[in-house]
């Protein structure tokens, strides 16, 4: 069996969508406490180890992982993303985590390495006068990988959102490269799945309700998706709505299908922090978005928490909705906090154990479940293909 490692593995998209694929995770490596425990909480059979990867060695990496065919990996984005600290020129010393996935293929020399980032990766730098990508596709080829870069729209792979992402694929071999990766839901072939087909089966629950333990199914699956998103579950985990006060309630009340924040009356808008005062200069910030149910999602990020409110309710989502709207079937439980404060404010309260990756962080964060499959069965595809050549 073709084996993988996954790095920077967050809360397991990535091993998930290969484990459906037919590849096997032999090990994953995670700094986030949170993060961490979702991971072991659905796979357990994985080795899972919470540390900072920079700290492993050589002689360590070929110990746990020699072998391994495969290795995915999503550092950090932070630093790569539009919303990030580089629109303000600012480099983040995170991009260079790149680099960890060279220097582990260049120590393990796997089939194949999987990085994949957001889509800023293509111009963010290490330093003034080093592009990430360039840095790290330079190295890589040094040792002798052949690389390619693939850009790939989530929608396109049947997940109910549109947002793209940045795959580069090198090889060993360049023949186990695949020419392209196809979704079924491209424009011509089947139409997209929509936010309605994977929010209308889930239970209707108002600002502050709901519970994080399994809640039985209030109706019939009617969709292929639906009846996919609950193989395997009891019923509906992590689907608490947050607890919003009167104004803002009422603020979504007068947000329509499409539209968002931008399109209240300054009445309904943002208030000045610490005062009464409206906020006009926000008032035209692309928050509080009303999902159309025969539509697609917008990305979902890990802010998506306050960025959308549910197509028919008068709350933002919950972290089920979230996580379905990313592809992770119902039966993969979320653990940690809902949401997590300031990690400014946590260290002023002395409350450094609540600090890490909160459900929609990870859920933001990964890597959708349907994508990474999709992109599994076609990199096993070119390894079968390139083995039969080679024996014939």
């Amino acid at each position: 069996m073709i084996t993988s490692l996954d790095l920077f593995s967050g809360a397991g998209g990535f091993t998930l969508g290969l484990k459906n694929a037919g590849i096997k995770t032999i090990g994953a490596i995670e700094l986030d406490r949170f993060a961490s425990e979702t991971f072991r909480k659905n796979f357990p059979e994985i080795p899972h180890y919470q540390a900072n990867i920079t700290e492993y060695g050589d002689s360590e990496i070929i110990k746990l992982f020699k072998g391994v065919d495969i290795i995915t990996g999503g550092p950090p984005c932070q630093g790569f993303s539009v919303a990030g600290p580089s629109q303000y020129g600012i480099i983040d010393n995170r991009n260079n985590l790149i680099m960890e996935m060279y220097r582990f293929a260049s120590i393990l020399k796997p089939n194949l390495v999987i990085l994949e980032n957001v889509k800023g990766i293509l111009n963010g730098k290490l330093s003034p006068t080093k592009k990430a990508l360039d840095e790290y596709m330079n190295n890589m080829s040094n040792i002798g990988y052949k690389i390619k870069v693939f850009v790939l729209n989530t929608s396109d792979f049947g997940v109910p959102q549109g947002r793209q992402r940045v795959f580069v694929i090198a090889a060993r071999n360049e023949a186990f490269i695949p020419l392209e990766i196809i979704g079924e839901y491209t424009q011509g072939k089947k139409a997209k799945r929509t936010v309605g087909e994977a929010l209308e089966d889930l239970p209707l629950i108002d600002s502050g309700e709901g519970v994080e333990d399994a809640v039985t199914y209030p109706f019939e699956a009617k969709t292929d998706y639906q009846k996919w998103l609950r193989e395997g579950s009891i019923g509906v985990y992590n689907h608490v709505a947050m607890k919003h006060t009167k104004r803002l309630i009422e603020r979504f009340k007068h947000i329509d299908i499409g539209q968002s924040l931008k399109d209240v009356n300054p009445e309904h808008g943002q208030r000045a922090r610490n005062g009464q005062e409206l906020d006009v200069r926000k008032r035209f910030k692309m928050n509080n978005q009303r999902l159309n149910p025969l539509g697609i999602s917008t990305a979902i990020t890990a802010s998506f928490q306050s960025n959308f409110i549910h197509p028919y309710l008068n709350r933002n989502l919950t972290a089920r909705e979230g996580a379905r709207l990313q592809s992770f079937p119902d039966k993969f439980i979320f653990c940690g906090p809902r949401t997590l404060m300031s990690k400014k404010l946590l260290e002023r309260e002395g409350r450094l154990d609540e600090i890490g990756l909160s459900q929609y962080n990870q859920i933001g964060n990964a890597v959708p479940p349907l994508l990474a499959e999709a992109i599994g069965k076609t990199v096993l595809d070119s390894l079968n293909k390139s083995s039969l050549k080679t024996q014939g």
